[in-house]
């Protein structure tokens, strides 16, 4: 999430009660944040909730903001652990869109019959994606949604990078047999 300015004096001016650049913070990391919560909860007023119970909590402790060395992982395990601890109060998890995800690599676009079989195509990516084991799934999100390494995925999941790897293993290659079988029938 880093960009053109410096986060650290960013935080500087938040925690000597900078509203502005609060805004700009909030600007810079909602819509990022937004999609990591997507992924564990099932609607958007619970997304909208999570992240606004977050906010509030850093516009709160903003005095604390400069002493965060690494804000995004900070901020990812803030959204883990809220998300989780919405989802324990009865939410359940929230399945991976692909019109979120970029396939266009996979489809062509050239005639309405072609236009239907990718449509299926979709629809048999989307449900493959949806079955992968809860946490298979979240690491195949990370990883080629929020295009994190392995090592940034292990970190914030605190897990090793082996086991980030095994669980990309296993959705790529249940992906793939989707594939096969679709372009197969």
């Amino acid at each position: 999430m880093e960009g053109t300015f410096n986060i650290q004096s960013l935080f500087k001016r938040i925690a000597n009660d900078d509203q502005r650049a609060f805004q700009l913070f909030f600007d810079y990391t909602y819509m990022r944040l937004y999609r990591y919560v997507s992924y564990f909860l099932m609607d958007k007023e619970s997304y909208e909730d999570v992240l606004s119970d977050i906010y509030l909590y850093l516009w709160q402790n903003r005095k604390k903001l400069p002493t965060i060395k690494d804000y995004e992982n900070y901020l990812f395990v803030c959204v883990r652990n809220s998300a989780l601890k919405y989802k324990s109060e009865g939410e359940k998890y929230q399945k991976i869109r692909l019109e979120d995800a970029d396939i266009s690599g996979l489809m062509e676009r050239t005639t309405p019959e072609q236009e239907v079989l990718n449509e299926e195509l979709r629809t048999v990516l989307e449900l493959t994606i949806n079955l992968l084991p809860q946490r298979c799934r979240l690491i195949f999100f990370m990883v080629r949604e929020e295009c994190m390494t392995y090592k940034e995925v292990a970190r914030i999941l605190s897990i090793s990078e082996k086991t980030v790897h095994a669980q990309m293993c296993i959705a790529i290659k249940r992906i793939g047999v989707a594939i096969q079988e679709y372009y197969n029938k």
